[in-house]
């Protein structure tokens, strides 16, 4: 029996949770709207996977319409809920307002 070679990355480059690119337009706004929160790309990170963690993804092929969009208020509360989650639990030494 020969072994096929699995080609993962070939097979699902294509594939994306719409999710992630609302979640990120919100999350500018957010940043842009609270700027002395103590942003650096470890904050945004940390608040960026919390938030999503929380979201069911949606998954569409690369450059199509998803049929599903949370509603601007949904993301903004759980970005707001991530906000507060990565201040009280610090894991990186940072500038974050207390």
């Amino acid at each position: 029996m020969a072994i096929q070679t699995i080609k993962l990355t070939e097979w699902t480059k294509d594939i994306v949770n719409s999710v992630e690119e609302d979640l990120r337009k919100e999350l500018k706004k957010i940043i842009m709207e609270n700027p002395n929160w103590g942003w650096e790309q470890i904050s945004i990170q940390d608040v960026f996977g919390c938030a999503i963690n929380q979201l069911t993804p949606y998954y569409v092929r690369r450059g199509k319409k998803a049929s599903f969009h949370y509603s601007q208020s949904e993301l903004n509360s759980v970005l707001q809920l991530a906000m507060k989650r990565v201040k009280a639990n610090p894991i990186h030494e940072s500038r974050i307002v207390k």
